[in-house]
This record gives C-alpha cells, structure tokens and sequence, in this order.
C-alpha cells in the first residue's frame, strides 16, 4: 500500500500562469507534503506566494463515464493544507489505492463549505463577487487520474476561473489635460454563482444578481505606456475580478474632464457601448482601453484579451 505524498508546485500569474501540485509515491510509502512556487505579481487581487496560504484537495475513486449519471460519491481523500511555499502541512496520511481510477479537486480552503458533490455530475463550487475593492482572485484544479502514474508523481493544475477587467484610455489631443474620475460598468450578472468543475475548464451558472453595476478603482496617478500615449488606470487595490459572462451590448459609463490653459472643455460622462459579441470568458484578463476625445465627440472602445492560464510553469518540491 502507497501512501499519497503531496508535493505542491504552483505557478500562479496574471499573465499567463497555472498552478501544479503534484501527488508522489516514494517507495512503499509516501508521506503527504506540499510546497508551492506561485508566479505573478503583488496586487491585492491575485493569488501569489504572499497570499497563497491554505487550499482543501477532495480525491474520489470513481469512473469518468460514471460521474455524469452517478456523481463523484464520497470522498476518498478530503485534506486541508496551511502554510505557505516550501511549508505545507496537514493532518493524517492517504494511501493511492491499487487499480482504481480517482479524481481530484482542489479549491480554496475558504470556500470548504461551499464545495458541493451533487448526486450527479461533477463537483460544484458556490462563490460570491465581493465588493469592489475587497474581490480576490479565485483559483481551483480538477485532475483524472487512471493508475498510480510513473514514479508516483500527480500533477494538478490550478486554474484562474473568473474574470480580470482593468481600463486605460487615450487621450485624443495630449495636448490637453485629462482627469478620469469614475468608470463604471454598467448591468452585468454579480451576486453568488456556482462554479461546476468538468473535464476540460468547467463552467459558471448565472449570478443571483442579474444587473449589477461596478465601479472601476481609478488610479488618481495614471501610468503612461513608455512606447504609447496610453495611460494605465490600475490602483494597488487590484483589478476587477467579476464573474465569466456574456457582456453583449453592455455598456461602460466614464466620467472625465478636459482642461488646457485654465479652460474646461468638457467636464461630464459618457457612455460607450460593448459589441454584440463581446463577452468575458473563465481565466481572461481584459483591458479595455477608452479613446477619450477634448469635446463633446463620441468615446471609442478598444478590448485586449489574455488568457491567464496560459504558461505553466514548473517548480521543485522543498
């Protein structure tokens, strides 16, 4: 009989990031420990080393065909782990069982009482939109795994499952001087949702709120683009993490003010309006950059998108 040994590596970023935890065998016997490397930055919102402390994996021997119609059953391995990178620990020891396909899920150890198994599918996740200022990233990891695999090693990927919304905008004529000071977006799904883990990214139901209106924390210094005239909006409070949904024909409301040689120009807000198409999709980072003219003209929209759990990356156990 092999005891699971947990080995977490994490690879946590805003920009392209994933995170693995691994399961090893170490002869007939392998202790559970974790250690994880989280790759990112420091805002306040995202999940990194600093701010990576506790985590709950659930293991369950059960068939893929069989969950569909059946669920995952009872939980075969349910451990919480604290500490941080390099400093795991938990209580108890689990054993990799002989021929038996088991599937595991991971998630935040906040969110324990949230974690549901139905009767059948897959897993559930119940999670609700902080407000603006207190949201955090959310990440979780699912991995299938047949047989003990080769020298007893499990990688899981952690995985970003909501949304990251931040501005910028341009100036029409930098001529002139501009104040941004309120961004809100306007009637999209907030509130608590449930997430249902899958075989491939999972998916969001729709929010108990149906029309929520968020308000984008400006920064009162923005950040000019060092090989653009575009200037960043981002706070050290972190980036808007709202729930993966169709944003069709929403609209986005920005108040801001035009000055130049001790004349106002223009001192009022404007509202630009998404695309048809337009939605925000699990693990994207969107930048929505705002063409602000001097006068009264019509603000254009622009979108870049980013998938944030693009590049793992690899780490060793400690």
């Amino acid at each position: 009989m092999k005891k699971i040994l947990l080995t977490a590596v994490a690879a946590l970023a805003i920009v392209g990031c994933s995170q693995n935890e691994e399961i090893e065998n170490v002869g007939q016997k392998a202790k559970i420990d974790v250690t994880t490397a989280v790759k990112g930055t420091t805002r306040a919102a995202v999940t990194n080393n600093d701010n990576f402390t506790a985590f709950t994996v659930n293991g369950y021997t059960v068939e893929v065909s069989a969950i569909a119609g059946s669920g995952v059953g009872t939980a075969y391995m349910n451990k919480d782990y604290t500490g941080g990178r390099g400093s795991w620990k938990t209580t108890g020891d689990v054993y990799w069982p002989l021929d038996e396909n088991m599937e595991f899920f991971a998630y935040p150890t906040t969110l324990k009482d949230k974690f549901s198994t139905p009767e059948a599918g897959y897993p559930t996740l119940s999670y609700a939109i902080g407000a603006v200022g207190a949201q955090t990233d959310l990440v979780v990891a699912h991995k299938s795994v047949a047989s003990v695999p080769a020298g007893g090693k499990l990688e899981l990927t952690f995985k970003h499952i909501l949304t990251r919304i931040n501005f910028s905008y341009e100036p029409v004529d930098p001529a002139y001087t501009y104040t941004v000071s309120n961004i809100t977006i306007n009637g999209v799904e907030g509130g608590t949702a449930t997430y249902t883990f899958g075989t491939n990214e999972g998916g969001w139901s729709a929010g108990s709120e149906a029309a929520v209106d968020y308000s984008y924390p400006i920064s009162l210094t923005p950040v000019k683009g060092s090989d653009n005239n575009v200037y960043a909006l981002d706070t050290s409070d972190g980036s808007l993490m709202l729930l993966p949904q169709s944003v069709a024909s929403k609209t986005i409301s920005v108040t801001y003010k035009t000055e130049k040689d001790g004349h106002i120009y223009f001192n009022n807000t404007k509202t630009v309006t998404l695309g048809t198409s337009a939605k925000w999709e699990i693990g994207k980072n969107i930048r929505y950059t705002l063409t602000l003219p001097v006068g009264a003209e019509k603000v254009t929209v622009d979108t870049n998108v980013e998938d944030i759990n693009e590049t793992p990356e690899s780490g060793s156990a400690e």
